[in-house]
C-alpha cells in the first residue's frame, strides 16, 4: 500500500479564520459548486464595515486649536521695506528750501507748500501757470517748477503727481468742452515741463479732476479763485526689497 505524501502545515494555519473558510466543508444541503460564497459575502462585509468607518472618520470635526498654525518660526508674508527713505526732517527741509524759493520770487500769495507724512504738496493758483481758460504755460512759473524738477530728480526716492483742478464754472469752447479737458490739458503741460527738465516719465503722474475736487465751496468768486489750482505732489512711494 503506498503511502500518501501528506506536506507539513506551519504551525497555527489551522486557527487562521481565512484557512478554515478555505477548507469549510460544505453545510448539509448547500450546492457543493457555490461554497466560495461564503468568503465572497465575508469579504463584502468585511469591505463594507470599512467603507462606514472611513465614512465616520472624514466627518469628524476637527478643534480649532488643531488648525492653528505655530507662531514660532513661522513667516505668513514678506514685510514691506522702504528702501534709502526719506526721514521726516529732510522732507521738512525741502518744504523749508521750496518756501524759501516761492517767497524770493514773490510767489508766496499764489503758491502754498505744505509737508505731510510721506509728501510735500505744493499748490499753484492757475493764474501762476495759465491764463484764464488756457492751458499754456506762463513764463512767470517757470522758475518754480524749475525748482520742483530740481529737488526731485536730487531725491531719487520721490515721483511726482500733477493734478488740475477748476470751478464749477462751466467752459466750452473748441479746445476744451468741458472743464474735463481743461485741468486734464494744465496738469499734462506741468508734466511735459518736467519731463523735459530731466524727470523719467515713469516717475510722473497725470490727473484732471474739474471741478469735483475744491478746497472751498464754489459760492463766492474768492472760493472759485481759490479751486482754480495745479497742484504738484512729491511723494516718497514705498519699494520692497
Amino acid at each position: 500500500m503506498q503511502s500518501k505524501n501528506v506536506t507539513a502545515l506551519p504551525p497555527n494555519t489551522q486557527r487562521n479564520p481565512a484557512f478554515r473558510l478555505a477548507t469549510a466543508a460544505p453545510r448539509a444541503g448547500a450546492d457543493p459548486g457555490n461554497w466560495w460564497m461564503i468568503t465572497l459575502s465575508d469579504l463584502t462585509l468585511l469591505l463594507l464595515g470599512f467603507a462606514v468607518l472611513w465614512q465616520a472618520s472624514a466627518k469628524t470635526i476637527i478643534a480649532p486649536s488643531a488648525l492653528a498654525v505655530p507662531a514660532v518660526g513661522v513667516a505668513l508674508s514678506k514685510p514691506v521695506v522702504v528702501a534709502n527713505s526719506i526721514p521726516p526732517e529732510v522732507l521738512q527741509d525741502l518744504q523749508g528750501d521750496l518756501s524759501a524759493f516761492v517767497g524770493a520770487a514773490g510767489l508766496a500769495r499764489d503758491v502754498t507748500i505744505e509737508a505731510t507724512a510721506g509728501e510735500i504738496l505744493l499748490s499753484m493758483r492757475d493764474t501762476v501757470p495759465f491764463e484764464s481758460g488756457k492751458a499754456d504755460l506762463r513764463t512767470r512759473a517757470l522758475p518754480v517748477l524749475e525748482k520742483v524738477a530740481h529737488v526731485v530728480l536730487a531725491n531719487p526716492q520721490l515721483s511726482v503727481a500733477v493734478s488740475g483742478h477748476t470751478d464749477n464754472r462751466r467752459i466750452a469752447n473748441p479746445a476744451f468742452p468741458s472743464n474735463w479737458e481743461l485741468s486734464t490739458a494744465r496738469a499734462i503741460r506741468v508734466a511735459r515741463f518736467l519731463i523735459q527738465r530731466g524727470l523719467r516719465p515713469s516717475r510722473v503722474a497725470v490727473q484732471g479732476y474739474a471741478d469735483h475736487r475744491p478746497k472751498k465751496p464754489n459760492s463766492t468768486p474768492t472760493n472759485r479763485r481759490a479751486n482754480r489750482r495745479v497742484e504738484i505732489r512729491l511723494i516718497q512711494e514705498p519699494r520692497t526689497s
